[in-house]
């Protein structure tokens, strides 16, 4: 399925497989698969230029950013990962000028590419014979195609020659039928020794030889460099998801945030790292916390509402809940790009690849740091585990609700970076690893739902305090108070309990 935003960039998941082909290829027979009705066949000539920075940042980050005429859908094309066999292709017209990238493309990767230029990286001409799959009327169901291609290098003028073989499902072909199809065309593939090709996309064939092979890192300090590029490469995309609206995608981009600052905060003294992109993290986490909040309690609310028993005091209440979270959503979300666009996050991703850099090159040599490569790190999870106990057992002494939410609070965000300095650890112990993540993920429930139904409350508040509006949708608000309230109350009962068990769980990886 398309769709347009008001940039004019259309969107479009794409899931494809590529084979390896050699030139003198005769496709085997394609009748008879299944759903498919008749099979079209026609040859296309297509040009392509490709773009990324000089250090080929976007193929890194296995983005491709290219201009392409011929076939019936010539444009500007921005691929992006999205899954198993799958990308996320942004398509924008192609307009007068045909070297300058569109500054709407552009501005997605602002992060990604570090604000750096982007320039001609390789061209190719494709002489493509395309076979389409039809279905019951006329649909397309899958494309099968033969590429014969030829790039030339931007960097050396170097040329490259190949043939491959692509599949692609149809607009028409998606689902579980359309997986089905894939399966069925890879059979009659396999069956003649075609094979899958190792090469993600065109441009990777043709520069992939040019991108440095990751540094191979052992013990404390490979888990933790391996962990945190992980986490820098959800950010990459996640940054270009927050700038498309995309949902759920400022969650996922605070999520990795909040995972790399945690797993610092754990580690770093141990390998006596630089600690300051902590705050970094921090700060960056707050500016999208706003948008990502809202976006929950909107949807929590909603769900309170339709709970309320009067009828018509639902929509009244539901009317207001719209209206408040519509205006605050629309300034948060101003806000999160703001912040992606300001200097101070592009300064705190070249930190991040400098730290993840120096991990693997920098010498280790002081006592602390020998200490933890001879050890695995889990003296600082033990530790860690001693203050988040300190922090439930003190939510019981609290004098009053508000202290008593508040400390819940502080209990969940220890809990949440305990969670993510086991996940940095998985490596090296994964059975009581996973065993332990399995409890914390209960735990985190737990505290979530509370502090949600916390967060909750204080929105019904500033709704309700909000003047010029009916009764009806007042009282079905307080009826949606009051059952924020007894969710609340549920989860503080089991907080002891709940921290007992996955206390238990996690201690055999430090005992």
């Amino acid at each position: 399925m398309a769709t347009t935003n008001p940039s004019g960039i259309e969107a479009v998941e794409e899931t494809e497989r590529k084979y390896t082909a050699d030139t003198d290829l005769t496709l085997p027979d394609l009748s008879g698969l299944p759903g498919v009705e008749a099979l079209a066949d026609e040859r296309i000539e297509l040009a392509a230029q490709y773009y990324d920075t000089r250090d080929l940042r976007l193929l890194r980050a296995g983005i491709t950013l290219r201009r392409r005429e011929g076939g019936d859908d010539a444009g500007w094309h921005l691929k992006l990962p999205s899954g198993l066999d799958t990308r996320t292709e942004l398509r924008f017209p192609l307009g007068d000028d045909t070297g300058t990238p569109p500054a709407e493309l552009l501005g997605l990767l602002r992060g990604v590419r570090r604000d750096q230029a982007v320039e001609l990286a390789a061209l190719l001409t494709t002489s493509r014979r395309r076979i389409r799959a039809k279905g019951p009327g006329e649909t397309v169901l899958a494309e099968i195609v033969v590429d014969d291609v030829v790039a030339v290098r931007g960097a050396d003028d170097a040329q490259v020659q190949w043939r491959e073989i692509e599949v692609e499902l149809g607009r028409n072909g998606t689902g579980q039928g359309g997986a089905s199809l894939l399966d069925a065309v890879d059979d009659r593939l396999t069956a003649e020794g075609i094979e899958r090709s190792p090469s993600p996309s065109k441009l990777h064939r043709v520069l992939g030889d040019l991108i440095p092979d990751e540094p191979k890192v052992g013990g404390p300090a490979g888990y933790l460099r391996d962990y945190l590029a992980t986490e820098l490469r959800e950010l990459e995309l996640t940054d270009i998801a927050v700038r498309r609206e995309a949902p759920d995608s400022v969650h996922s981009m605070r999520k990795a945030a909040r995972r790399a600052r945690s797993a610092l905060q754990t580690y770093a003294g141990d390998l006596g790292l630089d600690e300051s992109v902590v705050d970094e993290l921090r700060w960056l986490g707050r500016r999208l916390s706003p948008s990502r909040d809202l976006e929950v309690q909107w949807e929590r609310l909603l769900d309170r509402v339709a709970e309320i028993p009067v009828e018509s005091h639902r929509e009244p209440a539901k009317a207001r809940i719209d209206e408040y979270f519509s205006r605050q959503s629309e300034i948060a979300g101003i806000e999160a790009v703001a912040a992606l666009d300001s200097d101070r996050y592009l300064q705190m991703l070249l930190a991040l690849d400098a730290l993840i850099a120096g991990l693997a090159t920098a010498p280790q040599t002081s006592r602390k740091v020998r200490k933890a490569k001879a050890g695995d790190l889990t003296g600082s999870l033990e530790q860690l585990a001693e203050k988040v106990s300190k922090r439930v057992r003190a939510v019981r002494r609290a004098d009053t609700p508000e202290e008593r939410d508040a400390r819940m609070h502080r209990a969940r965000k220890g809990a949440k970076r305990m969670r993510y300095a086991i996940e940095v650890i998985r490596p090296l112990h994964p059975k009581r690893a996973g065993k332990a993540l399995d409890h914390f993920d209960a735990f985190q429930d737990l505290l979530g739902e509370f502090q949600d139904s916390v967060v909750a409350r204080e929105h019904l508040l500033d709704i309700v305090s909000e003047q010029g509006h009916a009764a009806e949708s007042s009282f079905g608000l307080g009826i949606a108070y009051h059952r924020e309230a007894l969710l609340g109350e549920a989860q503080a009962v089991h907080l002891e309990d709940a921290w007992k068990e996955a206390l238990r769980a996690a201690k055999p990886l430090w005992k």
